[in-house]
């Protein structure tokens, strides 16, 4: 029974390979399956080819793409292992999630994904906030890693009671988020401290992290029915409801209220020492400044803790009750202005928060005349300025009120206005002026004390906006400051239009306020103007202008005139003028668009309704030098392995004097002054202070590193640089490496394992690296045997016997940069000619003093190595004779009787089988005949197909179906012992440690090859009947609706068409043969990184 299941147990393998074999056969090929590695490991691509699917190519037409725009296509590090399979190797990855396709020509054969990252990094941010013992959130900021990357959250509670997964863990952007709620039992509101543990993990490793939260310190309470009640002039009640507030009644609460409005703002804390039992909560807040005053006032709550959350603020707006005014207008003294017939009163307007009401207005009443009462009836005014009647010889006395819907104030201002004096006008402040500046927006009002300046008390200055061109009225609004009686001038900054007045203020006498007038008429000639420049850069001139005796209501605009001159020197425009019209507002202008280090001649005037003003003088300016026009043409020649010969034309515009260029290339600066260029003047200037046309310039930019890709740009420079020119990209030929770095050996009883680093400058592929093994009698070198490690970074030598005191044995190590036709470097010829007499090249097995991992390195066409100085490691190697050791003995005696008994156990397995095949069935009699009869008619049928054979047009059997290989037809007859096989036995060990591994034979080769015929010549063979009626109506995975003619398969058949909106597969290597199989196709979606199948990482 037992050897019964072993039987059909290999026959299922049998089979099973067979079908694998047979999809792989039309498969076009395979890749390396998903890759995870960390920043800065090496890994390997391997891509493997079907030849039967691509007929004529190999493995030379692969190559890889990427989706990286930076890279669309690799072109480096990619080595050919035979003829189905290439290997890109990756160098010290960066951080990237790149996609690689493998293609033959334009048709792909498979892609895979590269994702280089980092293990899991700690989260910084971890925090929770809880609301209202209702439900809590905790948040923490994901650390950006390519690597997907799970997270797991659960949390202990200080007694330990409880351990608790967060099973609502979102990743929403950035954010991970995890509620535990009261319904699903996640939160506990009556524990004080949770201790959450928060565990990263992705493919490249774990980090656990543990947090401490106090759960009082994070609740964050909640209210409702916020409202606000009992409102009066001066207060208000703030009522409110809290559902939960059992949980918050043992650490007590405090509370917040802020009250903000435009003109009054203020906060203050209230604690609650006897807060009800109940939910109800009733806040008075008093001492409220203003009646009838929108407030806005907010509260939040927290327990009474220091680090404890305040509540959201809930907020309300709400108006005080209305009273009547309680402050009167405020005056001055010398409010009023006088005409010839009229006077005006004016006063500062009311704030807001002083009206106390709806409604408002002012009431203004003349009390007394002359010093008699009068009964004249009241002025209501919404303004604060009223004109009234005037006699110059009365006297008049005028009170002031502040009066809203719920009442008039219960005091009054008082403006009072004398009648003139005799010698009004020897009271009156002098020489009255207004100067506007404009550097810092400000106005000064000047004035002069009156011709009788006894008795003054102080003054009175006056601003407001002017209401028209009629620069003594004011437009509402109007300020006023009393000042010392010694001042002659006051300030005051302001970016809009003012007006302003002075009043001087006696003992027994107030003069009013007297404006600043414009004398000038409109018929007036117009002021000549003296602009001067203030700022000036390249392309921008910057004038400014004033005057003193034109009223600015007088004036309409200015014009600007200018024209480009040869020099400062030569007047004469070498072009058109160019007007310019500015706003009469303004009092400087930007002339802007001019040419670099250029002359211009400015000229201005201002002009009115009717007239315009003289021209100013003639204003020469010139403009600062700029930035010229980029270089033109920048070319490259003569490439070395670190310098590059450079040749580009001048700009076309200097804009200056050029002092030096730049050449800038991958990120450096290389400053190139006019002595150092090759050209005849670099942009000289003659006697005549005329530049030189375009020139040709060149440079040789030396110091690059070698084998390195440069982008070079140039840029000219005179106080500032051009944009670039045009970059030109080149590559510098491979140099001479320097030796490896951090050597260093391990000394066993029997071996020596010499370890290196790459060398700090490469200068190329570094291709490969030599071990030296130098062999030296009485100090004189006899023989060199060098070993050549192209994978790795290490060398195993066997310790060699020492017979001879006097023999001594040295090792080294040194870097190999292989030059190919187009990569030599002239100038290092010295360095390609090191060859010695005593080397000798020694590969693995070869020699006992080669390196166990040495190869053969072949290779094509012609080429030049650079060999890097060698870097000693070790010296005198070299162990005593010893004896064959016993346990070998042992271990071929153990492998004879084994043997032995596997063979003894076969034969009698075979015996027993036999025994069993032999057994006759005994039929009875009666049955015999009914079997006899079978037997013939068995008989019969195969006769009649003995005589039906397939043949072929020539009366020839087909050989094969499976492998048109073996009867294709190319100018002359195949072999019919012809085999298909994916490798090249002779193909040298390259890159990998068996190159079997990527080797595949031609699984639907026949093994009696006696049986096989060549096609015949006529490239077609028919059948009269189908060979296998089973096997044609099978359904193909691999080519449905494969279209033949003539027999053969078509090459657009072999193209299998995908769904474009199918999502990218991995094939994953199985674990027992190393290729790949069409039953390993695998999606990522929703597929778990940490599957077994995948490649983390091939080094």
């Amino acid at each position: 029974m037992n050897f019964r299941c072993l039987l059909y147990a290999l026959i299922y393998c049998i089979c099973t390979l067979c079908i694998i074999s047979n999809i792989l056969a039309q498969s076009p090929g395979g890749i390396s399956p998903r890759i995870i590695i960390e920043i800065g490991e090496n890994v390997n691509i391997t891509c493997r080819m079907n030849l039967k699917v691509f007929d004529g190519k190999n493995s030379s037409s692969l190559y890889f793409t990427t989706d990286d725009p930076n890279q669309a296509a690799v072109n480096t590090n990619i080595a050919i292992i035979n003829e189905t399979t290439i290997v890109y190797m990756l160098r010290n990855a960066r951080e990237q999630f790149t996609s690689y396709t493998c293609k033959s020509g334009e048709h792909a054969i498979a892609s895979t994904d590269v994702i280089v990252g980092t293990k899991p990094t700690a989260v910084k941010d971890f925090g929770c906030q809880a609301f209202d013992f209702t439900y809590m959130t905790c948040q923490f900021t994901i650390p950006q890693n390519m690597v997907p990357t799970t997270y797991n959250l659960k949390y202990i509670t200080q007694n330990a009671n409880y351990i608790l997964n967060c099973v609502k863990l979102v990743k929403e952007g950035d954010r991970g988020t995890c509620n535990f709620t009261l319904d699903d039992g996640s939160y506990k509101p009556n524990f004080e401290f949770y201790n959450f543990r928060l565990t990263s993990n992705n493919t490249l490793g774990v980090i656990t992290q543990n947090f401490t939260i106090n759960h009082k310190e994070i609740v964050k309470p909640a209210i409702s029915n916020f409202r606000v009640e009992d409102i009066s002039t001066n207060s208000c009640a703030l009522k409110w409801e809290m559902e939960r507030y059992s949980s918050y009644r043992l650490n007590r609460l405090q509370m917040e209220v802020s009250l903000q409005s435009p003109h009054f703002e203020r906060t203050k804390t209230y604690t609650c020492l006897r807060c009800n039992n109940h939910e109800a909560f009733n806040l008075l807040i008093d001492e409220l400044p203003y009646p009838y005053y929108a407030y806005n006032i907010s509260l939040r709550i927290k327990m009474r803790m220091p680090a404890a959350t305040w509540s959201d603020a809930y907020s309300k707006v709400f108006r005080t009750l209305p009273i009547a005014p309680e402050v009167p207008p405020t005056v001055d003294v010398s409010s009023f202005y006088l005409n010839a017939t009229h006077l005006r009163l004016f006063w500062y307007p009311m704030a807001e928060y002083h009206r106390n009401g709806s409604d408002f207005y002012y009431i203004v009443k003349l009390a007394k005349e002359q010093g008699v009462a009068v009964n004249q009836p009241a002025l209501h005014r919404t303004v604060p300025t009223v004109a009234l009647p005037w006699n110059s010889a009365h006297s008049y006395d005028f009170s002031l009120w502040s009066s809203n819907d719920m009442g008039v104030s219960l005091r009054s201002s008082r403006i009072y206005v004398p009648a003139l004096p005799k010698h009004y006008d020897n009271r009156t402040p002098l020489g009255i002026r207004n100067v506007y500046h404009s550097a810092n927006s400000t106005y000064t009002l000047f004035w002069n004390a009156p011709e009788d300046p006894l008795g003054i008390e102080n003054y009175t200055v006056f601003w407001c906006q002017p209401k028209s061109v009629v620069s003594n009225e004011c437009h509402n609004i109007i300020g006023f400051t009393q000042l010392d009686k010694s001042t002659r001038n006051f300030t005051i900054q302001q970016s809009q239009p003012l007006v302003l007045a002075v009043a001087a203020n006696y003992a027994d006498y107030y003069t009013g306020m007297h404006w600043a007038k414009c004398t000038a008429d409109v018929l007036n000639d117009l002021e000549k103007l003296e602009p001067k420049m203030v700022w000036r850069n390249a392309t921008t001139i910057t004038v400014r202008w004033s005057f003193v005796n034109v009223c600015a209501s007088l004036i309409k605009g200015y014009t600007i005139s200018y024209c480009q001159t040869k020099s400062a020197k030569e007047l004469k425009c070498l072009g058109k003028h160019t007007h310019l019209n500015v706003d009469k507002s303004e009092n400087k202008y930007d002339i802007a668009q001019l040419q670099p280090n250029s002359s211009y001649k400015i000229e201005m005037f201002m002009y009115s309704d009717l007239q315009a003003g003289p021209r100013s003088d003639e204003l020469l300016l010139q403009t600062e030098e700029g930035a010229p026009t980029p270089p033109i043409n920048l070319t490259f020649a003569h490439i070395t392995s670190q310098s590059v010969s450079l040749a580009w034309q001048s700009p076309e515009k200097a804009n200056g004097h050029i002092r030096y260029y730049i050449i800038t290339y991958n990120g450096e600066a290389h400053k190139v002054w006019c002595k150092n260029i090759g050209g005849p003047h670099c942009f000289a200037r003659n006697k005549r202070g005329e530049r030189y046309g375009i020139e040709h310039l060149s440079y040789t930019l030396q110091n690059l590193s070698s084998f390195t890709n440069y982008t070079i740009c140039i840029n000219a420079f005179t106080v500032a640089a051009s944009k670039p020119s045009n970059c030109v990209n080149i590559t510098t030929l491979v140099g001479v490496p320097t030796s490896p770095t951090a050597t260093k050996f391990v000394e066993t009883k029997h071996d020596v394992v010499l370890h290196w680093q790459e060398p700090e400058v490469p200068s190329g592929r570094v291709d490969y690296y030599e071990v030296i093994v130098e062999t030296k009698l009485n100090d004189d070198s006899i023989v060199r045997y060098i070993s050549r490690i192209n994978r790795g970074m290490q060398c195993t030598i066997s310790k060699p016997n020492c017979n001879n005191d006097n023999a001594k044995y040295a090792i080294s190590v040194r870097s190999v940069n292989i030059a190919y036709a187009n990569e030599t470097d002239t100038q290092l010829e010295q360095f390609g000619k090191q060859n010695n007499n005593l080397d000798h090249y020694v590969t693995a097995g070869s020699y006992e003093l080669a390196c166990a991992e040495a190869t053969s390195m072949p290779t094509s066409g012609a080429h030049t190595e650079y060999r890097s100085v060698e870097a000693n490691a070790f010296n005198s190697i070299c162990i005593a004779m010893v004896k064959t050791d016993s346990k070998l003995w042992i271990i071929i005696f153990c492998i004879i009787m084994g043997t032995s008994f596997v063979f003894i156990c076969g034969l009698l397995v075979y015996r027993r089988c036999h025994a069993m095949a032999s057994i006759h069935c005994k039929i009875p009699d009666p049955l015999a005949d009914m079997v006899n009869r079978a037997d013939d008619k068995q008989r019969e049928y195969e006769k009649s197909i003995q005589t039906n054979n397939y043949e072929s047009e020539n009366r020839r059997l087909l050989a094969s179906i499976s492998n048109d290989s073996n009867s294709a037809y190319s100018g002359r007859r195949a072999s019919d012992t012809t085999k298909t096989s994916y490798c090249d036995s002779n193909i040298t060990d390259y890159l990998v440690s068996n190159v079997s591994d990527y080797c595949v034979q031609d699984p639907l080769t026949l093994n009696n090859t006696q049986s096989l015929r060549g096609v015949p010549e006529t490239g077609y063979v028919t059948m009269s009947t189908l060979l296998n009626v089973a096997e044609q109506s099978r359904e193909s995975n691999v080519l449905p609706n494969t279209e033949i003619v003539d027999g053969y398969v078509q090459p657009s058949a072999l193209a299998t068409t995908t769904n474009a909106s199918e999502k990218p597969f991995m094939i994953s290597f199985a674990a027992d043969d190393g290729y790949v199989h069409p039953t390993n196709r695998q999606s990522f979606n929703g597929m778990n990184v940490n599957n077994a199948n995948y490649v983390t990482a091939m080094r």
